[in-house]
């Protein structure tokens, strides 16, 4: 972990007091233009982040940890976010909340006034299309971060910090395997395409687990993480396909919701020619219409590992935990495949 750069190592590098130092970076007019220019330079190659906090906090912690996650509209993020709070809460720390709404801008921004607050550590749930460059710019002076940082939920090929996700991979291949077990010959994929780990990983690990049993899927449809996109893109399949065995295998459960209003509406009965498959098993599904088989993600087991490696110190490596595939209502009791290959027979 690299030190943090001080006004004491800035007034090294340019020969002035300490005092003079923090009041050129303030602006002081009092100090000629070529002054503030050079001590801003000065600052800028060391790495220097400004402190908005007293300076007896500069150098010190302050006992807040930064948690950014992306859009609160999607419930996943709020089981998140109660999940963070309590492990904060624990730790008798206080919470500073970032919420990006997928976009990297936003979420730069944030980051860097978690820096200038001071913060103990930074958990992060990286913005869509989020980039080890993103990342580096803001939170790493000459190859070491500048504070304890910890991504969490998706992962960032190549950023040197820890990152506790889960075999997103494993996710998507359950959900394929409990639509071929069931007898789907039918198979559509809705969701994703977001340029994260969870979007690129979920999908490759589905598609591989049909091709082993020699199956391609009927369709790969991305879209947005909601409801209103599974209501919209199933509509569309069950007017095309208006009777006949079909598995939905949804990139989250949000997504799955929508799914179900859709079978609903058209008449379709899940759990009899209709699966349903979603991903997540956020706290309400179990309570759906019928309830929805999925793949139960353990986010409080994430977020308690992420912590503490940010608070504690962790590896610079990723870390995933194996999912679990959730039978409920939403998957049929169609006849199988004939003799489809087990995943260890692969």
């Amino acid at each position: 972990m690299a030190p943090r750069v001080t006004l004491k190592d800035i007034a090294n590098a340019t020969g002035l007091s300490i005092s003079s130092v923090s009041l050129a970076l303030r602006g002081d007019r009092r100090f000629p233009v070529e002054t503030l220019t050079r001590v801003q330079q000065a600052a800028r190659s060391l790495g220097y982040i400004y402190n908005q906090a007293a300076a007896d906090l500069r150098t010190s912690r302050n006992n807040t940890v930064a948690v950014c996650l992306g859009e609160l509209s999607n419930p996943i993020f709020n089981d998140m976010l109660i999940t963070a709070e309590k492990e904060i809460d624990r730790r008798g720390k206080r919470l500073l909340l970032g919420i990006s709404r997928e976009s990297r801008q936003r979420q730069a921004d944030f980051l860097k006034q978690a820096l200038q607050i001071g913060c103990e550590a930074l958990l992060i749930c990286p913005a869509y299309e989020t980039t080890k460059k993103d990342l580096e710019d803001i939170l790493c002076h000459e190859g070491k971060l500048i504070v304890p940082t910890c991504l969490f939920f998706r992962a960032v090929e190549g950023f040197s910090s820890p990152q506790v996700v889960a075999d997103e991979y494993e996710s998507g291949r359950l959900a394929a395997r409990a639509a071929i077990e069931a007898g789907h010959r039918t198979v559509y994929w809705l969701g994703g395409g977001h340029g994260t780990s969870p979007a690129r990983l979920r999908l490759q690990g589905a598609l591989d687990e049909l091709a082993g049993c020699g199956l391609q899927p009927a369709g790969i449809i991305p879209g947005a993480t909601s409801r209103a996109f599974g209501f919209e893109a199933a509509t569309g399949i069950l007017e095309e396909r208006q009777s006949g065995e079909v598995a939905f295998l949804c990139f989250s459960d949000l997504i799955a919701l929508g799914v179900l209003s859709a079978c609903r509406a058209k008449g379709r009965e899940v759990g009899v020619e209709v699966s349903v498959i979603g991903c997540d098993d956020m706290d309400e599904v179990k309570y759906a219409i019928p309830p929805l088989t999925t793949v139960h993600i353990d986010l409080d087991q994430i977020v308690a590992a992420a912590m503490k490696a940010a608070l504690e110190g962790g590896q610079p490596q990723i870390t995933a935990y194996k999912p679990e595939i959730v039978i409920r209502s939403t998957l049929c009791g169609l006849s199988p495949l004939a003799s489809p290959p087990s995943a260890q027979s692969r």
